[in-house]
């Protein structure tokens, strides 16, 4: 297995970490799912047009990127559910609870390593290199556009 460089996994970390703690706080009328869906359409827009996917790439690359998505998904989700029980509960677990619990999001993060490295793989498969790179490229810039839209959401808010 091709290691991915520790600083990269800490980037990918903390720019997820900064989704599940902002998106919550943004909450708007807006029922989640149709929420889930605009941004699931906004994603595969702007993942096609950075990728630069042709028709048929784009026929082979969704299922599998969804797959992806849907596993690291599950993945961060009970990672978010573990931390959160940590931190409401940490000033009365034991000591070997506190290690059971750091352990565990270790384990959570090489899960995460693990998946990125078994679907590019995958991605190399069904793709040239350089559109390969660019997966990576539109997540980075996906979240950092989806950053900014929840931020500048929140000083409409406070205009009102």
């Amino acid at each position: 297995m091709k290691m991915i460089k520790l600083k990269h996994i800490q980037s990918l970390v903390l720019i997820v970490t900064l989704m599940i703690c902002t998106i919550p706080i943004s909450a708007q009328e807006e029922p989640k799912s149709d929420k889930e869906q605009e941004i699931k359409s906004q994603r595969i827009a702007f993942f096609t047009d950075k990728i630069g996917l042709t028709p048929d790439e784009a026929q082979v690359f969704w299922p599998i990127y969804n797959a992806y998505w849907d596993r690291k998904n599950s993945i961060i989700a009970d990672r978010k559910e573990k931390m959160t029980y940590f931190a409401e509960n940490f000033e009365i677990m034991s000591n070997e609870e506190m290690i059971k619990y750091a352990d565990q999001y270790i384990h959570y993060e090489m899960e995460l390593a693990e998946l990125l490295d078994q679907y590019h793989i995958k991605f190399k498969e069904i793709l040239p290199i350089d559109k390969v790179m660019k997966i990576y490229l539109a997540d980075y810039e996906f979240k950092t556009y989806l950053l900014k839209k929840i931020r500048e959401s929140g000083k409409d808010k406070k205009k009102d």
